[in-house]
């Protein structure tokens, strides 16, 4: 539940700002007619993010293809970590610019009248996070149970609302530098966990070799089918006995996202 809790959080979070900068900005403009627009779009896109993810979960449940769900899965867990990767360092790289280029477009769709530019500017805005999300839940969803899976999107959709509420009405300074640096390393580390069990489905179906099949085994100690071994699996893609590739894997994406992310943007 807790990897799928820090992804609704801050995917959550993200569009309560932008939903907070577009709605603050109509209010500004005097335009908090056109709020309801603003509804429409972010519903739209919550309802497709919504049916994308029952689509996926119901060809995952009811495909019996020899093959076929472990190269989906694999698939889904690869793509996610890519989505997740690219969207992350991009946020960090964009910085201050969103708000900016947000109220640049609520002006040209106010100006031009178009009530079309500002449902596609809350639509594209909210499908965006909610098809990274939809791919990341569906990936680590495998190693969750379904009443965990919907608690965590329950609850880290509902704390971001309220995040979101409290930054639309300024009664508190949330630090969200802090926050989203935080949070982007959390999901980092989840990312490479995905990935070394993308790898590993990929592996089953021997379409990716293996190197050494077992690099080592902390079976022992902790059993990864345990109770804290499963949560450790879950979260961040705990193996007790990897193989070679899926070790190489893990770490060459984790000290090149975390490069990635911290990279000056001059170098």
């Amino acid at each position: 539940m807790f990897n799928v809790f820090i992804i609704t959080l801050r995917e959550g979070v993200e569009i309560a700002i932008v939903l907070a900068i577009i709605i603050s900005y109509l209010k500004q403009l005097g335009q908090m007619k056109e709020t309801g627009k603003i509804w429409l779009g972010t519903g739209a896109a919550a309802l497709i993010s919504l049916l994308i993810a029952l689509g996926i979960f119901f060809i995952l449940g009811t495909t019996e293809i020899e093959g076929f769900q472990a190269v989906l899965e694999g698939t889904l867990k690869i793509v996610a970590v890519i989505m997740l990767t690219w969207m992350t360092i991009w946020m960090k790289r964009q910085g201050g610019n969103i708000g900016g280029e947000l109220k640049r477009q609520i002006q040209v769709a106010i100006s031009r009248g178009s009530a079309w530019t500002l449902i596609s500017l809350a639509f594209v805005s909210v499908l965006r996070e909610g098809i990274e999300t939809v791919l990341f839940i569906v990936g680590s969803a495998q190693e969750t149970s379904a009443v965990a899976t919907i608690s965590g999107s329950i609850l880290g959709f509902g704390v971001a609302a309220i995040l979101g509420y409290i930054l639309y009405r300024g009664t508190y300074h949330l630090p969200l530098n802090s926050f989203f640096t935080v949070m982007s390393i959390l999901l980092i580390v989840m990312a490479a966990g995905l990935l070394s069990g993308g790898v590993h489905e990929f592996q089953e179906i021997h379409m990716i070799p293996v190197g050494i099949e077992q690099l080592w085994s902390t079976k022992a100690f902790l059993d990864q089918k345990s109770m804290i071994g499963g949560l450790l699996k879950a979260i961040f893609g705990y193996a007790d006995s990897p193989n070679l590739v899926q070790v190489l894997a893990y770490w060459m994406y984790l000290l090149g996202a975390l490069y990635a992310y911290f990279k000056p943007k001059n170098l």
